[in-house]
């Protein structure tokens, strides 16, 4: 058995063993029946939102790209993004939609640790400014939040966010503190981490990067806010404030590739960190659903440049898995 089929049934096996423990703790007949009465228009503007922060995003994959060293047109940057997130949500595979751009941009470039650097820059950005939005929600309404609850939600949107930006300003202390281990798995791999870190160092310039992390900050916040539009949609009374405190940590969990596009993961996670805050669970189950349908509402934009582009062809991705593995092709 190769390892992407391994990768492939461990998804599927998480994805349905979550949904079952959901389906055993839970009323799940009462998500169905908020999600069959949804309203259209706030789910309309939910996916125009999100549409608007997925935009922005790679706009700041593009600026880093280009601080790297890597010139990539606007138009091919945006379609790279979206057909990505298109691969996450749609193709059931072990390539995920980093994977791809970041293919896609070394294809042209020929220089994949460079590509892999930018994009890894505009990840950890990205989630740094999600936990950083998390823990701000969680010092405001610290007081209002159960004891054991609100140190739990500090620690971890507080270490998250400390770790993140540590990775982006100061990546060579992470290659000195890592090298040890790495190369003892692997000496070629840690070479090619070592390059990786080194060309982070030379794009992460500390005045771009935290432009960039405003700018990221506002895109969150935005993709946060869908959380809102979905309750409202499903005629639920959930306070902003309360998304905030949790939506950053359940967005972490269900980005783990772990599941399949977060399935069951998003889910449980929400349930879990939304409970003490006094949602019900089938609310919850419902709220999370429907935002998962509405990312993937929003990522058929990119299944046209995924299935119809220039780029990279469907019957190519599984190869890019095998050519990409451990950085192999990417010098």
């Amino acid at each position: 058995m190769s390892s992407g089929t391994r990768v492939k049934l461990i998804k599927v096996f998480v994805t349905i063993a979550v949904i079952l423990v959901l389906a055993r703790q839970l009323d799940l007949q009462q998500s169905w029946i908020l999600l069959k009465g949804f309203s259209p228009t706030p789910v309309l503007m939910a996916v125009g939102l999100l549409a608007a922060s997925h935009m922005v995003v790679a706009l700041i994959w593009r600026r880093l790209l280009q601080e790297v060293g890597i010139a990539v047109g606007v138009e091919r940057a945006v379609r790279l993004y979206f057909a990505g997130l298109f691969l996450n949500n749609f193709f059931l595979g072990s390539v995920g939609g980093d994977t791809y751009r970041v293919y896609g941009v070394y294809r042209g470039s020929g220089s994949g640790r460079v590509v892999l650097a930018g994009t890894l820059l505009e990840r950890l950005i990205g989630v740094s400014a999600l936990l950083l939005l998390g823990f701000l929600a969680v010092v405001v309404r610290f007081g209002e939040l159960p004891a054991t609850f609100r140190w739990f939600l500090l620690l971890a949107t507080g270490g998250g966010t400390l770790v993140g930006l540590g990775i982006i300003l100061a990546p060579r202390l992470v290659e000195r503190l890592s090298d040890p281990f790495i190369r003892r798995a692997s000496p070629k791999f840690g070479d090619r981490v070592k390059g990786m870190l080194e060309a982070m160092g030379r794009g992460g310039r500390p005045g771009l990067v935290m432009s960039m992390f405003l700018v990221a900050l506002a895109a969150q916040g935005v993709r946060i806010w869908t959380h809102w539009w979905c309750a409202h949609a499903l005629g639920l009374a959930v306070e902003p404030g309360d998304l905030f405190v949790v939506i950053p940590l359940v967005a972490v969990a269900a980005g783990l590739p772990v599941s399949i596009g977060g399935l069951g993961v998003r889910e449980g996670t929400g349930v879990l960190l939304q409970a003490p805050l006094g949602m019900a669970g089938p609310e919850v189950v419902a709220m999370e659903s429907l935002a998962y349908l509405v990312g993937v509402g929003t990522s058929i934009i990119g299944g046209f440049a995924f299935l119809f582009g220039r780029e990279i062809q469907p019957s190519q991705v599984e190869p890019i898995e095998e050519e990409n593995k451990y950085l192999g092709p990417l010098q």
